[in-house]
């Protein structure tokens, strides 16, 4: 491997056509002697190049698009985007099984246009009495995606006519699989196994039993504008804790930060001092038998490519989507899951909030930076940047991985 290889030079556009030139860029070292260069200010503001990371990095990756719990019961349906393609979450109704033991509700993903003249399907997340139904010609669908009915399609009161093959214009399945409450939907269809994507991080935290997280009614959603990876990059490095996060800084320093391989794919970064908030003396339940890992002060965050980013501490769980709406502004959302019943009583409510006004304060603060980092790619002054070897290794992986998946592709 070579450190003077830079990203810049793998992402090369050619301007006449705005196909990026295939490469095979490598994943750098741990620590190198001296800074890399990173992706071009074109990376993060040209549409050709955004339309390129749907193509390959959004659409060949697992993507996490919304969450089970989104979705309680059979007949829910959530509408959401995937780097601006429209997609639809489905809760389908089964019937008994034939032992008469209940079957677990189905759920489904399907893009969230119909087949006929493609209308967004469902604008608003609801949940359906019986089928899916287009509001502009009646179109009908079953929750498994069958099409059900074409009203006066062959002419007045005629639903067919001859020649035309209904099952053939069912809605357009994805790819879709559960891990916990995160729903990942894979749009090419050929990704490896959801298991083997996330073993890395299923693995790490293995010592934690996440059969005991609840969800928290309170979230955090906004949108900044800024491309998705200065999000996610934001999110990946501490070396900017001292002089954007004071109060973070406070309680969590840069100093006490570390960084942990966890695959090709993925990058980390941990604290070794975390501090669970106190209310009246008291503090959240939390994890059991950390002692024996030795994980009762630490905090761990991973981000698994593309866009999920998630935090484990000794008492919550942090679930952070950074969602491309176009080149240059991203939808953030941040839910968080506290360990067990008694984390979720009302006399606990006050402690739950204690982490998330921290994150809500923390975010606000990001959000200007990263905006203005996305101002500051339209300079053509700007050559990529370059990376601390010992803070900002996270980000550069990253940054390899974004420039490997776009140029790897035969996609033009």
């Amino acid at each position: 491997m070579n450190p003077r290889n830079t990203v810049a030079a793998q992402v090369d556009v050619a301007a006449a056509s705005g196909v990026i030139q295939p490469s095979s860029p490598s994943i750098a070292p741990a620590s190198l002697s001296q800074p890399q260069q990173g992706l071009p200010g074109h990376a993060y503001s040209s549409d050709r190049y955004f339309e390129r990371e749907r193509q390959t990095v959004f659409s060949q990756s697992w993507v996490c698009a919304g969450l089970a719990s989104d979705l309680p019961n059979p007949g829910d349906v959530y509408p959401t985007e995937v780097a601006g393609i429209p997609i639809v979450l489905v809760r389908d109704r089964q019937k008994p099984a034939p032992d008469g033991k209940p079957q677990r509700k189905t759920l489904r993903a399907f893009h969230n246009i119909c087949r006929h003249r493609g209308l967004q399907l469902v604008s608003q997340p609801c949940n359906v009495q019986g089928n899916l139904r287009c509001p502009y010609h009646s179109w009908t669908y079953k929750l498994d995606g069958t099409l059900k009915n074409t009203p006066h399609f062959g002419g007045y009161y005629q639903s067919t006519y001859e020649g035309f093959d209904r099952a053939s214009k069912g809605l357009a399945p994805i790819r879709c699989e559960q891990w916990l409450d995160l729903l990942f939907v894979n749009l090419s269809g050929d990704a490896p196994p959801l298991s083997d994507y996330l073993k890395p991080m299923t693995d790490r935290w293995s010592g934690y039993d996440l059969g005991l997280l609840r969800r928290e009614p309170r979230e955090i959603a906004l949108e900044c504008s800024a491309n998705w990876k200065l999000a996610v990059e934001n999110f990946s490095e501490s070396y900017h804790l001292s002089w954007v996060h004071p109060s973070l800084n406070g309680c969590s320093r840069m100093e006490d930060h570390f960084g942990f391989d966890i695959g090709d794919t993925h990058v980390g970064q941990g604290s070794l001092l975390y501090q669970s908030g106190l209310f009246e003396g008291r503090s959240l339940p939390q994890f059991p038998n950390l002692e024996v890992t030795g994980k009762q002060t630490v905090a761990e965050y991973i981000t698994l490519f593309p866009n999920l980013m998630l935090g484990i501490h000794p008492d919550y769980f942090l679930v952070f989507i950074a969602n491309p709406l176009s080149v240059g502004r991203t939808a953030e959302r941040m839910v968080f899951y506290f360990v067990g019943d008694g984390a979720m009583t009302p006399a606990n409510e006050v402690l739950r909030h204690l982490p998330i006004d921290l994150w809500q304060v923390t975010n606000d603060e990001d959000i200007e930076m990263i905006e203005r980092m996305q101002v500051g790619r339209s300079s053509p002054s700007f050559d990529g940047g370059c990376f601390s070897p010992a803070l900002e290794q996270p980000v550069y992986r990253f940054q390899q991985k974004v420039a490997q998946v776009v140029n790897s592709s035969s996609v033009c």
